[in-house]
């Protein structure tokens, strides 16, 4: 997940590439959780360690607001096609837009993929992945209880209670259940994260601190784009876009006003890309800023995140979901009008942000490739 600045340049805005949120103090660490269960044992009992209240019944949106996908085929579903960028004079606004209920979360065929990596990365690195500050349970319950209602109304087919294990719900594309009342076998941000395909983060008011300022409670990030989560967790919103250029003058302000007005049932979407030189998905190393030689241009990704903002009704806590895509930039190569868009939109980058954005390490390698794409692509049309 890289949280990016909310910068209307179709490059950034709500959490910085570098950063995600939350704060050091009082800090429960993802070694403190229950161990994940291996796939074999996802259905066994295990003791829960701490004891939280029974979910509530989600009620922020009505049955006619979801309409069931019954025969949704998850495994010839190519991931959208998102093509984020704008060519066109560089401006630094918010860029939101609203979703419908039904389309807050989606599926596709990478889904077995990317879930078998989350299920590794709990295991060998779960501190790297998750991490809770102490008070966040409550959101924690509810973003369970919020993505099990979506999840099984939305695709009823694929998850659902099964039929004499009450308080379960099953996965029907890993064949895992999890038991989703207390007590927990498994963290409920953990359970949340083995039913979807979006890092989950949990932004809370007074989180620390600053009474008005939000902070990051709680995450599970299976993509991070330059960061590590142990470092950035307990951050306030003002301190993760810190190393963002114009930021602090340009859009602090409004982004705080924003994140105050938001509603309970509003859902808003926002999405941002940026380059890098390999196709690492969990990626906590900063990326390179200077290389011995000029990349590859089949090895530069495009990395393309699609974040979507709602509040949470009962406890108020704001859930930041974040999917992540990595595109080959030679998949652009029968897209002119989009290779067109693009390199503008990356020719258009101030030089702060320029920097910031690594351009030093892939510019000239991305615009020669893409002007010898549009070079052919005249030359097919003269």
């Amino acid at each position: 997940m890289a949280m990016d600045s909310l910068l209307h340049e179709g490059l950034s805005w709500l959490l910085p590439n570098l950063g995600l949120v939350v704060i050091a103090l009082g800090l429960i660490t993802a070694a403190a959780i229950p161990r994940v269960l291996t796939p074999k044992a996802a259905t066994a009992t295990a003791t829960a360690t701490e004891t939280v209240n029974p979910p509530h019944e989600n009620k922020n949106e009505s049955e006619s607001e979801i309409h069931p996908l019954l025969d949704f085929d998850v495994a010839t579903r190519p991931p959208h096609p998102y093509r984020p960028w704008r060519s066109g004079k560089f401006a630094m606004t918010m860029g939101v837009s609203k979703v419908k209920p039904e389309e807050w979360l989606d599926l596709d065929n990478k889904y077995w993929q990317e879930q078998e990596l989350r299920r590794q990365l709990l295991v060998e690195s779960r501190p790297e992945v998750m991490q809770l500050l102490h008070g966040s349970e409550a959101a924690c319950i509810e973003v369970l209880d919020t993505v099990v209602d979506y999840l099984t109304r939305r695709y009823p087919s694929l998850f659902y209670r099964p039929e004499g294990k009450d308080g379960y719900i099953y996965n029907g594309l890993t064949n895992l259940s999890f038991k989703i009342t207390a007590p927990y076998e498994l963290h409920p941000l953990e359970i949340a994260a083995q039913l979807v395909m979006e890092d989950l983060n949990l932004l809370v008011q007074g989180f620390g601190p600053e009474p008005d300022q939000y902070y990051l409670s709680a995450s599970f990030s299976m993509a991070p784009a330059g960061w590590y989560l142990k470092e950035r967790i307990g951050w306030p919103l003002w301190k993760i876009h810190g190393p963002v250029p114009l930021w602090e003058e340009k859009l602090r302000l409004s982004v705080e006003r924003f994140f105050l007005r938001m509603k309970p049932g509003d859902i808003v979407m926002r999405q941002n890309f940026f380059l890098q030189t390999n196709n690492a998905m969990f990626q906590q190393e900063p990326f390179a800023n200077s290389m011995l030689s000029a990349p590859k241009i089949e090895d530069i990704r495009i990395r393309h995140e699609r974040q979507t903002l709602r509040r949470l009704p009962k406890t108020g806590a704001v859930l930041f979901t974040v999917r992540t895509y990595l595109t080959p930039v030679v998949d652009l190569q029968d897209e002119p009008d989009s290779i067109r868009e693009f390199l503008g939109a990356v020719n258009a980058l101030p030089e702060s942000m320029a920097k910031y954005k690594g351009r030093d390490v892939w510019g000239e390698v991305v615009e020669s490739w893409c002007k010898k794409q549009l070079e052919h692509t005249d030359t097919d049309s003269a």
